[in-house]
């Protein structure tokens, strides 16, 4: 009889563990991060980032693209999220011209970031990060990141995770918004 009750708790246990796993799973859905306001409530200025492409090999310097909306996207081909958003992140730069995406490309290798350019067909410039420093600027806290920044290069919302076309079209959109 005490093995009976013992197995029926059991079944119970489980059962209600799998509910649950259900439950989280439902509410989760999908897994793409969206867009936060910028911790300060924006104003605050983006660093100055420059350096080298890896693809290219061309000179890339923020202060170029003064006047634009820029979204940055700190990067790595070996990073999973990475992989997960980069067809988003090349039609989200198609979508959008009037915006600048500016890659950082950080603790990777120039011929592992050429071929993850090749196979996205990603044409936004990257800033080589090998060492990280440049991404530790923007007070990076996972990969990917993405920052976005207005016209005077205030940086107004951010995404720390994976996102997708609709997140950084959002994105987009809170850095052009004015008011």
């Amino acid at each position: 009889m005490n093995r009976g009750r013992l197995a029926l708790a059991a079944a119970g246990v489980a059962l209600a563990a799998v509910v649950v796993a259900g439950v989280v799973v439902a509410q989760r859905g999908d897994t793409t991060a969206l867009p936060t306001p910028a911790p300060s409530g924006g104003g605050e200025a983006a660093p100055a980032l420059s350096g080298t492409d890896p693809v290219t090999g061309k000179r890339v310097d923020l202060a170029d693209f003064r006047g634009r909306p820029v979204v940055i996207n700190i990067w790595a081909s070996w990073c999973p999220g990475c992989i997960a958003e980069a067809r988003d992140l090349a039609e989200f730069a198609r979508k959008h011209p009037e915006a600048q995406v500016l890659g950082i490309d950080t603790q990777d290798t120039q011929g592992e970031a050429r071929a993850f350019y090749a196979r996205w067909g990603w044409t936004h410039p990257s800033i080589f990060d090998p060492d990280g420093s440049l991404a530790a600027r923007l007070a990076l806290q996972g990969l990917p990141s993405t920052y976005f920044l207005n016209e005077r290069h205030e940086i107004v919302a951010r995404i720390v995770g994976e996102a997708d076309l609709a997140g950084f079209e959002e994105g987009l959109r809170q850095a052009t918004s004015e008011g």
